[in-house]
């Protein structure tokens, strides 16, 4: 990019995202979810499937008690008295395996409510080391522990039980993203950025679309490898299915800075932050609108001059006088249209052809402009065919015409940086929610 260029983007900000949230699976989620596995009856407690061919297991009279009073304070939402109740079961001697299971599995609920993380963690891995579980509910204890040794900050710790989380089978979605999220925090990015990726890959092949919160963490994933590949990768995909005007200007501004992408492509970068509706600098608007004149489409420079005027940006004395030479020129234009056109259609080689139907589309005729580019560009003597290419898919896209659009801009192929800018428009092309009202369409070289 050159100096002149590198100017125009000067003043852009820099966006980003940083921050990771709290586990969405949250300790909250799994005390609901095990005092509900909790079925307590006075002196024997009900047996899970797997142990239901098994002759019952019992609780001795004085445990029974205590656990018994633990489980109602537990249910009457008194945590802080239930771990108290069940302390004084824990001073019971010779307790069995099923006695510390029980008791176990009723102190970890209570101590996950007051925020005992430690002791949360300690009680449900003896209650799924007991070997009493139900293939789902080791599922769901190790998620209760992965949780608990989140919010302990130990983040290596939980990572590796939400691994076997899912691994087991059953997992909620909610814990890897915890433990995308832990492996961040434990500072294992490369690890973090393999579970990233393979669960992105992972909603591709079901043809879902990955959901945002997953898109922003692998985000703040590559912001924090310094992989500004990898982010700008992230911001196409949540420009696609998660359009925002913060994600656009991130995205767009990231690709602009790219030092590969030639000068001339500017102005197709500068076009869709029109079509996006966000308004340019004075000195954006201006290039632009030179840029076209210089190129011999006055139609495109007066609309351009007139959406700078219009916002405010441009409002200096030179710059009406700069609109006004432009508008006399487009009106020149518009007149000789149907002409020009007609002189073009004869030709055998197709710049002129082209040109003309870019005029049509910058005058409100996609119709009849689109047609006349489609004809231009399959004849010969096209100077840059990568450029037509690009500025054909990006006349499809202004125009709606969006399958087409994405076509025309994968055959773009080029070393100076029009792959980049045909990927920004193909992004446009594929987004999920309807762009602003059309800006003005591209000009050729």
């Amino acid at each position: 990019m050159s100096t002149i260029l590198a100017y125009l983007f000067m003043n852009a900000k820099k966006r980003s995202f940083h921050g990771l949230k709290t586990p969405t699976l949250t300790i909250a989620l799994a005390v609901a979810l095990f005092i509900s596995l909790v079925l307590f009856r006075a002196g024997v407690h009900a047996q899970a499937p797997a142990e239901a061919a098994k002759p019952a297991e019992t609780l001795r009279p004085a445990v029974a008690k205590e656990l018994k009073a633990a489980q109602d304070l537990i249910n009457a939402k008194q945590f802080k008295e239930a771990l108290a109740k069940l302390a004084e079961a824990d001073k019971i001697s010779a307790k069995t395996p099923y006695e510390i299971y029980i008791l176990e599995r009723l102190r970890g609920p209570a101590a996950a409510a007051i925020s005992e993380h430690a002791t949360a963690a300690k009680s449900f891995q003896i209650a799924l080391d007991s070997g009493r579980l139900t293939p789902a509910e080791r599922t769901q204890f190790s998620e209760a522990i992965t949780s608990a040794y989140y919010l302990l900050k130990d983040y290596k710790t939980s990572a590796v039980w939400a691994k076997r989380a899912i691994e087991s089978g059953g997992a909620a979605p909610q814990t890897r993203m915890l433990m995308i999220q832990a492996l961040v925090l434990g500072d294992d990015l490369p690890g973090a950025t393999k579970e990233a990726n393979a669960a992105i890959a992972d909603d591709e092949k079901v043809g879902k679309i990955t959901s945002q919160e997953l898109l922003r963490l692998a985000g703040t994933i590559a912001l924090r490898a310094n992989d500004d590949t990898a982010y700008v990768g992230v911001l196409e995909r949540l420009v696609m299915s998660y359009p925002t005007n913060d994600y656009w200007l991130d995205y767009i501004s990231r690709v602009a800075r790219n030092p590969a992408i030639n000068d001339r492509y500017m102005t197709d970068i500068f076009r869709l932050k029109m079509t996006l509706g966000q308004p340019l600098t004075a000195s954006q608007y201006m290039f632009v609108a030179q840029s076209a004149k210089q190129a011999g489409f006055p139609i495109e420079a007066a609309k351009v001059m007139e959406a700078g005027i219009k916002t405010g940006v441009l409002s200096t004395a030179e710059h009406k006088q700069f609109r006004d030479l432009v508008e006399r020129d487009a009106a020149d234009d518009i007149k000789n249209m149907v002409r020009s056109s007609a002189e073009a259609a004869k030709s055998k080689e197709g710049p002129g052809l082209f040109n003309a139907g870019l005029n049509y589309v910058y005058n409100g005729e996609s119709d009849k402009g689109l047609v006349m580019m489609e004809q231009g560009i399959s004849r010969t003597g096209i100077r840059r065919p990568e450029d037509a290419r690009l500025r054909l898919g990006i006349a499809y896209a202004i125009a709606g015409e969006r399958a087409k659009a994405v076509d025309a801009l994968a055959m773009v192929k080029s070393a100076e940086g029009g792959t980049e800018v045909a990927r920004l428009w193909t992004a446009y092309a594929k987004q999920r929610v309807t762009s602003p009202a059309p800006a003005p369409a591209p000009s050729a070289k």
